[in-house]
């Protein structure tokens, strides 16, 4: 059941499942963005070297035909510019969580909010999820503002919930019910 190939708004964003042919483009992409990824999602930023990313795209496809998560890139024309992750598929509590990363050069063009709008449609009409969670560390301002204009509520602080260059952040845990989306801005 994964997500079709989908434009946005005829702005030349295309949200296409992740494939082990992009691991060329997701390395090059994670090389440039290394240092802006480390801040906050430091696991991505391994996936600098083709063998990492090639490795990291075929799980990834693998996970998608169990239909235990689903990973898109985020395309600008022909340039890979991010990717969303829809992780810790629950599909008897019906939940689960999402997230993404962009590199900074496309940042503040709107471009999570949409793809992230087409994914939440995707998984509370099709997919049939009842609840997504949003986590993001409470320093990353970006990803706060993205889940508050998605209409995401922010639930609670995860005290020291994840570890970031040897030191523990609180996290907050955003919710969206499928009642609660609007599917638009």
């Amino acid at each position: 059941m994964p997500l079709q190939p989908v434009t946005l708004y005829g702005g030349g964003i295309a949200i296409v499942p992740v494939a082990p042919g992009h691991a060329d483009m997701l390395a090059a992409l994670v090389r440039q963005e290394r240092e802006h990824l480390q801040a906050w999602l430091p696991m991505v930023a391994t996936l600098a070297s083709l063998d990492a990313a090639h490795a990291h795209l075929e799980r990834a496809s693998a996970c998608a035909v169990a239909g235990t998560a689903f990973e898109w890139h985020l395309f600008s024309g022909d340039t890979l510019c991010g990717a969303v992750r829809l992780k810790d598929i629950d599909h008897g509590g019906r939940k689960a969580g999402i997230g993404y990363f962009l590199g900074s050069g496309f940042a503040g063009r709107g471009i999570v909010t949409d793809a992230l709008q087409v994914v939440l449609a995707w998984c509370f009409g099709p997919l049939g999820l009842n609840r997504i969670e949003l986590r993001c560390a409470t320093g990353n301002e970006r990803s706060m503002r993205v889940a508050e204009r998605l209409g995401f509520t922010r639930e609670g602080v995860l005290r020291q919930d994840e570890c970031l260059h040897g030191v523990f952040v609180d996290a907050y845990v955003y919710g969206l019910l499928r009642s609660e989306f609007t599917g638009g801005r």
